[in-house]
């Protein structure tokens, strides 16, 4: 392969035009250098790669309504409209009480914009929606990582917090952070509470006084004129934005003449929304401010302008107010980069010095140069391509040093051959730079083919592993450039006649026991793999299928993402729907107390884990889908321990400790104690639907499923979503009901504006939206019977007993409803302990023994959901994307070798690299992973690499008339040394990381792994089974000119 920068005869290429110039290397190795002081000032730093979601959500709220009539009022009615649209992919929706929630999920590269549109329309279509539910509300989902959450707490009212927290927003926002988000503030009513009695008396029902109040209380333009020079505005005033104005309207006139005052038979007070989350810290009622990462902003940057604000606020604020900050996720990218680059460091320092042993002084200083100039040209491509700093990306970083180290030992030590065999300086830099420019330009372009399948992966994880193949191209280019044009100029400087150089001792002594090793143990091993060739392809072979076996039956484990330790734990629970608030407060007090005791026992009394322990009423926590359902039964309490590196108590075993020391409050009907999982795709380690039409055979096939799991080892956390609800009472309009002109929706409406109240009217204040309610006081509300309620009929003379006009039927339902794609659904979700066993096991378990039981025995249907799911549909794009970047690789060096077998035996390599890797998780102690996946596919190119230098060198030396024995005696003991150095120099820059004992560093571990004992295979496959390929190809061919007996190879070897 003619190199396109080297030039053709005559001419002179780039390689020769950057060599004689005198400081064309120099300027473009500066400009290298500035282009990465760019990219590290502008590249985003942040935890995950920006992505985007396919996903829009449709909310309604029908008060008081249950999640069977919203299924079948609401979502039945949404569902034809919705799932029929352009480029709809599925539509999930969960019904629960008061509230419908449809998702919809969109196929890869949909005009976001067009589908929010289709859907607006789709909904206004639709007429058989209930009338008297809010006004649906349709957004479309934007992932934001968070930045830093910040919690509002003291002895002060909830509103006062809120205004304090909004304040703080509102700053924020003017410091130039782009999203901030509260949470745990409940939103302000004005309650208008009516007994029963006084409403009968006057004739009226609750609907009578909102429509009066909502009618009375308005601001309307009404018109201008125009007087001499000057137009005015004529508005009409009446909006009652206070409960003392609200006091001042007019009911009802008697036909006595007098006005009854709304304030003279009502008591109007300002509350807060019910059924609605608050939050707690330290007993005090607390609200949270999240500070969230817009899209193409700074996690760092961002969390410095929040520190500096509060070092500005807190003396400010009184003693009794507290701000208290955790789940600070832009310190994880902190602490990622500090990790990344100590061990840099680190490891760059040790390739130093194995280029120092190996190579002359000036020689491994240039070489070793080029990785840091390469990083920074690499930092600033990233930046012109969109990227950003982020875990992918180091990744890639990581990987990146390997063939950026191999690609300049290969130029280099061949210009340091070429040149210690009498070729003169400037010849041997031209010559050697040309001669391997062919065979890296192939590996190089292999490499990124390798890369290719990620590209193929869709969904969200195709879309953040995206920036691992960019990152790569980006590293490729930079090392090209640098190994080719910046390089050979400084290899030119540094090389030395020999009568200029004087060899210390113990370099002239390390050279001659290294030859002594090539000339002996190595040839020998080379000749035993020529001559047993086919024994060592079955030696290879069996090799790859025990390492394979000890994978497929759990020796070692596969995990698709691998689990670390959260700082973070979650301890859901609920009580029976329609429980009192008060208790699930009292169960949040018991958990916080029993935290704290369990954090004294663990550190004997210091009490030193937790850093701090937020309580939430009124919903769970660690969910971000529709199915955060909120209701006074529910309670969470968040604990965020201590950094890792801070202490030595793991978090299983606080929660082990946690676990053992709550005292569950009576009627709790679950408690889950969990560590948070970030990062991965989204949804549980566990995630298995089951589909069929019957919600109480679908909970009893539940029910039995949790159970048989829950006899699985290493499983833990099973839950399943369809929870019993409420009771509920069934009415059914009589004969005579209808014949007083009731109908269902009209009594639906009449006994919900009883027990949970009438909106009257909505109006702005303070930024928020106040609602005007009118509903009868809490505790008579409580103890209306409903036999007791009177209704008003249509012609509103008279008011009618409830028991006269519908028949009661009593049930038990449930407090949500899930549905796929018009089918309901019910999920068992849970996690599994990866010390123990596996998703993969688990599910698999599942699908052979227990499932088909269950199907059989009620009637339903199963799926793989949440991270299997995903892990399927990522499994079906790479499998595509491998096919097609096998051939491309194949094609590559076909074109480069000049032949159709060789490529084989180069590609035969990259799967024999799984044999490293799969030994050395086991070794290690470590489930396989993606991280791991990855690290076989930067193995890939550097041992692609050093078998298409071998292969082509090999080549060479069949060119210039030696048999294909002589020709791998000479090929191996000509590489040998540049083998052995990118091999050691890239495990030198992994090391720090293997032996790294942080958090942080339990995510690219595996990568570490995967390539440091792949490496120790591969290279031994590369000198010796590529031998043993070639040469049986050479028999295939029937060109091996030598007998093949043991006499004839030891005959040429003494030769």
């Amino acid at each position: 392969m003619e190199s396109p920068i080297a030039g053709p005869q005559g001419r002179v290429g780039l390689i020769e035009l950057f060599v004689q110039h005198r400081n064309a290397a120099t300027l473009l190795m500066i400009l290298m250098i500035l282009l990465g002081i760019y990219g590290i000032s502008s590249l985003n730093r942040q935890v995950m790669p920006q992505f985007g979601l396919e996903l829009i959500t449709v909310s309604v709220q029908w008060r008081g309504a249950s999640p069977e009539d919203i299924e079948s009022n609401i979502i039945q009615a949404m569902e034809p409209e919705i799932r029929f649209l352009d480029g709809v992919k599925k539509v999930q929706a969960v019904a629960y009480e008061g509230m419908a929630m449809v998702t919809v999920e969109y196929v890869e590269n949909t005009s976001m914009s067009k589908a929010l549109t289709d859907i607006q329309s789709a909904v206004a279509r639709i007429t058989t929606l209930p009338s008297d539910i809010e006004k649906p509300i349709i957004n479309q989902v934007t992932p934001r990582d968070n930045v830093v959450s910040l919690e509002v707490s003291g002895p002060y009212p909830e509103k006062a917090l809120k205004m304090i927290a909004k304040q703080m927003r509102d700053d924020l926002l003017n410091r130039g952070l782009e999203h901030i988000e509260i949470d745990g503030a409940r939103d302000t009513e004005y309650w208008v509470q009516i007994s029963d009695y006084v409403l009968r008396s006057l004739n009226l029902s609750v609907q009578d006084v909102a429509d009066v109040i909502g009618q009375s209380s308005l601001d309307l333009p009404a018109g201008s004129i125009e007087a001499s020079e000057v137009s005015k505005q004529i508005r009409s005033k009446g909006l009652a934005r206070s409960t003392e104005a609200l006091g001042d309207i007019e009911v009802k006139a008697l036909n006595s003449g007098e006005k009854v005052l709304l304030k003279d038979i009502a008591n109007i007070v300002e509350a807060l929304e019910e059924n609605k989350p608050s939050h707690q810290l330290a007993g005090n009622s607390s609200v949270t401010v999240r500070v969230k990462r817009a899209a193409g902003e700074d996690s760092i940057k961002a969390n410095r302008k929040v520190q500096a604000y509060l070092a500005e606020l807190e003396p400010t604020l009184p003693p009794s107010l507290t701000v208290k900050q955790y789940d600070v996720f832009a310190m994880l990218v902190v602490e990622r980069i500090g990790m990344m680059l100590s061990n840099g460091l680190t490891g760059l320092l040790l390739v130093l010095a194995i280029l120092y042993v190996f190579l002359s002084a000036r020689l491994a200083f240039w070489v070793a140069a080029g990785i840091p100039i390469s990083l920074l040209a690499t930092m600033g491509i990233m930046s012109l391509m969109g990227l950003s700093l982020n875990l992918i990306s180091m990744f890639a970083l990581i990987m990146g040093l390997g063939i950026i180290v191999d690609d300049a030992i290969v130029v280099g030590e061949q210009v340091a051959r070429l040149h210690s065999q009498g070729m003169a300086k400037k010849e041997a830099v031209l010559t050697g730079t040309k001669m391997m420019f062919a065979p890296v330009m192939a590996a190089s372009l292999t490499t990124v083919m390798a890369f290719f399948p990620i590209l193929m992966i869709g969904s969200t994880i195709g879309q953040i592993q995206s920036e691992l193949p960019k990152t790569m191209m980006a590293i490729i280019i930079a090392s090209l450039v640098e190994c080719f044009l910046i390089l050979p100029t400084h290899l030119l400087h540094s090389l030395r006649d020999k009568k200029e150089e004087q060899p210390q001792a113990w370099r002239i002594r390390f050279n001659q026991k290294f030859d002594q090793f090539r000339d002996g143990p190595f040839q020998s091993f080379v000749e035993f793999c020529f001559r047993e060739r086919y024994s060592a392809l079955v030696l290879a072979v069996g090799a790859f299928l025990i390492s394979g076996a000890m994978l497929a039956t759990g020796r070692v484990g596969f995990e698709f993402f691998p689990n670390i330790e959260n700082n973070t734990t979650y301890a859901n629970f609920s009580f029976s729907p329609g429980s009192p608030r008060e208790k699930t407060v009292a169960m949040v007090a018991e958990l916080e107390r029993a935290a704290r005791v369990a954090d004294r026992a663990l550190t004997g009394g210091e009490g030193s884990l937790i850093n701090v322990a937020v309580s939430t009423i009124g919903q769970v926590e660690g969910r971000q889908d529709a199915l955060r359902v909120t209701g006074d039964h529910l309670g969470a309490l968040s604990v965020e321990l201590t950094g890792g590196q801070y202490r030595t108590v793991r978090t299983p075993a606080f929660i082990q400790a946690w676990e053992q020391e709550v005292r569950p409050l009576p009627g709790l009907e679950r408690l889950t104690i969990i560590e948070r999982k970030d990062g991965g795709p989204p949804g549980k380690a566990i995630d298995i639907r089951l589909f069929g039409a019957d919600l109480k055979t679908l909970k009893a096939a539940a029910i039995e499923a949790r159970e048989q799991l829950a006899k699985l080892p290493g499983v833990m956390a099973l839950e399943d979503n369809l929870p019993w609800g409420k009771e509920e009472v069934i009415i059914e309009i009589t004969p005579e009901g209808r014949a007083l002109g009731f109908t269902t929706q009209s009594v639906a409406r009449q006994v919900r504006n009883t027990y949970e109240g009438a909106i009257a009217k909505r109006f702005s204040q303070d930024q928020e939206e106040i609602i005007v309610r009118v509903k009868h006081p809490e505790k008579s509300a409580d103890s209306v019977n409903l036999e007791d309620l009177y209704l008003t009929p249509h012609d509103g003379f008279r008011r009618v007993p409830l028991s006269e006009v519908v028949s009661f039927n009593q049930t038990v339902g449930f407090s949500r409803i899930l549905r796929e794609d018009g089918l309901r659904q019910v999920s068992i979700e849970g996690e599994v302990d990866p010390q123990i066993t596996t998703p993969g096991v688990v599910l698999k378990t599942f699908g052979e023994s227990i499932a088909p039981q269950i199907a059989e025995k009620y009637g339903v249907e199963f799926a793989l959901k949440g991270k299997a799911d995903e892990q399927r549909e990522a499994a079906g794009g790479v499998k595509m994307g491998g096919l097609l970047a096998f051939s491309s690789i194949y094609i590559i060096l076909a074109w480069v070798l000049t032949s159709y077998s060789r490529p084989l035996v180069v590609m035969s390599i990259i799967p024999f690299g799984m044999i490293g890797a799969i030994l050395g998780h086991w070794v290690m102690g470590f489930n396989m992973s993606m991280f791991s996946i990855i690290g076989l596919l930067g193995l890939a190119g550097i041992v692609v690499n050093d078998s298409i230098i071998l292969v082509t060198t090999v080549k060479q030396k069949e060119e210039e008339g030696l048999a294909l024995y002589d020709a791998i005696m000479a090929s191996t003991h000509e590489r040998l040394r540049p083998v052995i150095l990118t091999t050691l120099t890239t495990i030198g820059g992994l090391i720090p990381i293997l032996s790294e004992t942080s958090k942080q560093a339990q995510l690219i571990q595996p990568l570490a792994i995967t390539m440091v004992f792949g490496l120790l295979i591969s290279t031994t496959l590369v000198l010796g089974f590529v031998p043993a390929l070639l040469g049986i190809i050479g028999d295939l061919r029937g060109t091996l000119k030598r007998a093949p007996d043991n006499s004839g190879v030891n005959a040429q070897a003494k030769a």
